[in-house]
C-alpha cells in the first residue's frame, strides 16, 4: 500500500469532520460553504505558523539577483519574511523587494537575505500538517460551531500535535544549551 501525503483536501476533510459534516471529493469550484470557510481557515493559519520560520522553511542565505535592465528584484509570492545579511530591512512593495533602510526597489548587485518561505501545504513534514490541521481544526470548530465538547477534544489534538512538531524541530535541529549566549557566559564565571 502507498502511503501519499496528506493534501489540503485531506485537511478540509477532517476539519469537516470535527463538526460532523460530510466529507467533499474535490476543493475545485467549492459549493458547500463550510468546506470553503475551512479551506479558507486552513490556508490562513498555515501561512500564519510557516511565517514563524522553522527548519524547514528558514533559509539562512538566500541570494535574490535584480533584473539586469530595471535593477530591481521580483517579490516571489512564496517570500513570508526576507532579512538582508548587511541589515537591510526588506520588504514587499507591490511586486519587488524594497530595501527600506535606504528607501529603494534599485539594487546594484545581488543581495544575500536571510528568508522564511511559504512551503506548499503537501510538502510540509507530517508534524507540521498535523500541527496546521488541528489548530485549523480548532479554529474552524470555534468560529461556527462552537462546541465545548468539541473544543476539548480538538484543544487535546492541538496540543498532542504541537508536541510532536517541537519534537520533529528538536530532532531536525542542533539545539544544545551549552551553546546559548547566557549559558556560556555563566559557564565561563
Amino acid at each position: 500500500m502507498e502511503v501519499t501525503a496528506i493534501t489540503e483536501l485531506d485537511a478540509v476533510n477532517e476539519m469537516l469532520s470535527v463538526i460532523g459534516e460530510s466529507p467533499i471529493n474535490t476543493l475545485e469550484n467549492l459549493q458547500n460553504i463550510d468546506a470553503i470557510n475551512a479551506l479558507r481557515i486552513l490556508r490562513l493559519v498555515n501561512r500564519q505558523e510557516q511565517a514563524r520560520g522553522w527548519s524547514f522553511n528558514v533559509i539562512s542565505s538566500l541570494t535574490l539577483n535584480p533584473d539586469v535592465l530595471t535593477k530591481k528584484i521580483r517579490w516571489q509570492d512564496n517570500y513570508l519574511f526576507l532579512k538582508g545579511s548587511n541589515g537591510e530591512k526588506l520588504i514587499r512593495s507591490g511586486e519587488y523587494v524594497k530595501d527600506l533602510n535606504a528607501d529603494t526597489e534599485k539594487f546594484d548587485s545581488a543581495i544575500t537575505a536571510e528568508a522564511i518561505l511559504l512551503v506548499p501545504f503537501e510538502d510540509m513534514p507530517d508534524p507540521m500538517r498535523s500541527y496546521i490541521i488541528a489548530k485549523a481544526s480548532l479554529a474552524f470548530q470555534t468560529r461556527y460551531f462552537n462546541s465545548p465538547e468539541l473544543t476539548q477534544i480538538t484543544s487535546q489534538t492541538l496540543n498532542e500535535t504541537w508536541m510532536r512538531l517541537q519534537e520533529y524541530e528538536m530532532t531536525n535541529n542542533s539545539y544544545n544549551i551549552l551553546d546559548n549566549s547566557d549559558v556560556s557566559a555563566l559557564k565561563e564565571r
